[in-house]
């Protein structure tokens, strides 16, 4: 078992309210570390056109449902 913490973690667990089990906070940190090399990649500005619940297609609307 690792004893290493991250305060940012930490601080985002307490502002959540989570209290983890006992042996998962390993894991859990090998997560948020990943997750913040991703970021840059995930956080990347993006117009409306890119917004999946944006896109409004006529045809989609129209089209005739098969019996």
């Amino acid at each position: 078992m690792t004893t290493e913490t991250d305060p940012e973690l930490d601080m985002a667990l307490a502002r959540a309210g989570i209290t983890l089990p006992p042996g998962r906070y390993a894991g859990v940190l090998a997560t948020h570390r990943d997750l913040q090399k991703m970021m840059p990649i995930l956080r990347q500005p993006r117009t409306a056109a890119a917004e999946p619940a944006g896109i409004y297609v006529l045809d989609t609307i129209t089209r005739e449902q098969a019996p």
